[in-house]
């Protein structure tokens, strides 16, 4: 890569760092801890579930982005209540800009009748960003004659740190083993996360609308007329989400012939950005296993990415388990 093409991506870094709102990383397998996308879904799986992402995106560039989110959350049958705590590491251009979120939520379930619930979901973050300025290469430092970078500069920042509070809430609709709709809104407060002293520094609130449905391949004794799965299902998934002028939309589908599983999404910002994913995974007892490739299908060239995604259930004897493979 160019000195000169790295100045102009270190300056559009820096630019989105220090100047401008920031946007939260965006998983393609969501649903595989859904909790990410709705609080309220925070135990949905009715067992102890143990998750671990790790997405790298332009993994051979310099500039490459990683993300790792771990999670766990787990349901109270006689509290009718949930809990769960993750921690999320968010690595953009190789380090000059990393995001720590330290998370707990708690969720609530009210019953309707046997095979229908509504849960609401409340999460409390802690957030603990670094911004390596020092990594980036500024204008004032590019020399047009003979294309060098000096190594001075006038750019200075008020801190290379940001930590503050933020919270995030959600609803969701649940006919059990079926289907499930839900709407959460992350980033209430709008906390300030910028390093310079800019009122225009705010994680703004991001907005999700999603929808599940799940249909059982092994029963034809129709649609509602039996909750329980087996372990050969169709499976289909959506959401749509906003934060500030960005937005995203998603619809994946996928089936599970167990112990194999394979899917299929399309991801678009409805405008230049379209990318494809495909799934493949499986599960053995209590462990589910996937990895998942995107791949940039606008006719401009772009990016591509892996991503790795583990869950552990941890089953009590007592419960009557619910599928947790909601890509």
């Amino acid at each position: 890569m160019s000195r000169f093409l790295r100045y102009i991506l270190s300056s559009v870094c820096c630019f989105m760092v220090i100047g401008a709102v920031a946007q939260d990383y965006s998983l393609v397998n969501h649903n595989m801890v859904p909790f990410c996308l709705n609080p309220a879904l925070a135990g949905n799986a009715n067992a102890i579930r143990l998750g671990l992402d790790v997405r790298r995106q332009w993994p051979t560039l310099v500039n490459r982005y990683t993300t790792v989110r771990a999670s766990y959350d787990q349901n109270f049958y006689k509290k009718v209540s949930s809990f769960g705590a993750f921690f999320s590491h968010d690595n953009m251009e190789s380090g000059v800009y990393t995001v720590n979120e330290f998370g707990g939520i708690y969720s609530h379930a009210l019953k309707i009748d046997d095979a229908t619930t509504i849960r609401l979901g409340l999460q409390m973050s802690y957030f603990m960003n670094y911004f390596g300025y020092d990594k980036l290469e500024y204008g004032d430092q590019y020399d047009r004659r003979n294309g060098h970078i000096d190594a001075s500069t006038i750019e200075d920042f008020d801190q290379t740190h940001r930590n503050f509070l933020d919270f995030s809430a959600g609803l969701s609709f649940h006919i059990e083993n079926k289907l499930t709709l839900g709407a959460s809104v992350f980033h209430i407060t709008e906390p300030d996360n910028g390093f310079m002293k800019k009122s225009a520094n705010s994680q703004q609130r991001r907005y999700v609308a999603h929808g599940t449905f799940m249909h059982n391949l092994q029963y034809s004794n129709g649609l509602w007329s039996r909750r329980n799965l087996g372990d050969n299902y169709f499976f289909m998934n959506a959401y749509y989400q906003r934060q500030s002028s960005f937005q995203q939309g998603y619809l994946g589908a996928g089936v599970i012939i167990s112990p194999l599983i394979l899917g299929v999404a399309e991801k678009m910002n409805f405008d230049d950005v379209y990318v494809t994913a495909f799934m493949l995974g499986f599960n053995y007892k209590a462990l589910q296993a996937y990895y998942v490739y995107d791949l940039h299908t606008a006719q401009d060239k772009g990016s591509w990415s892996h991503e790795v995604c583990l869950v552990y259930i941890i089953q009590k004897k007592e419960r009557f388990p619910c599928p947790v493979t909601l890509w």
